[in-house]
């Protein structure tokens, strides 16, 4: 190539002094896991409605209150169900304690 002619280089662009440089971008806001994980359940609801659901109204879901009465081994697992399904608002009301045993079925809890 003749020296004059310019530079075709993927990923490198010119910066403000006109000189080649790989171009930076700021990722960090489409990395915040809670967006990240609205963006899965909505996936997660889209792909059951086209393929097995067409008739379910993600709308309804997604708006629906839930009242979740006791947070235990059971309560920890309709709690990933309702997530899964899209529910976004979730009130959990527990009052019980967490055995040192116990903590592998409640994965609500840490110590």
């Amino acid at each position: 190539a003749p020296e004059d002619a310019p530079l075709t280089v993927v990923g490198w662009e010119a910066n403000a002094r006109g000189k080649m440089g790989a171009r930076q971008v700021d990722l960090a806001p489409f990395m915040d896991p809670k967006i990240r994980a609205v963006e899965s359940a909505d996936l997660n609801l889209k792909l059951m409605r086209w393929r097995f659901l067409p008739d379910l109204d993600t709308d309804r879901i997604r708006t629906t209150k839930c009242l979740l009465l006791g947070a235990g081994t059971l309560g920890c697992n309709v709690a990933r169900s309702l997530t899964s399904w899209g529910a976004r608002d979730i009130t959990f009301v527990d009052y019980g304690r967490v055995s040192y045993s116990n903590p592998t079925r409640q994965w609500l809890f840490e110590f």
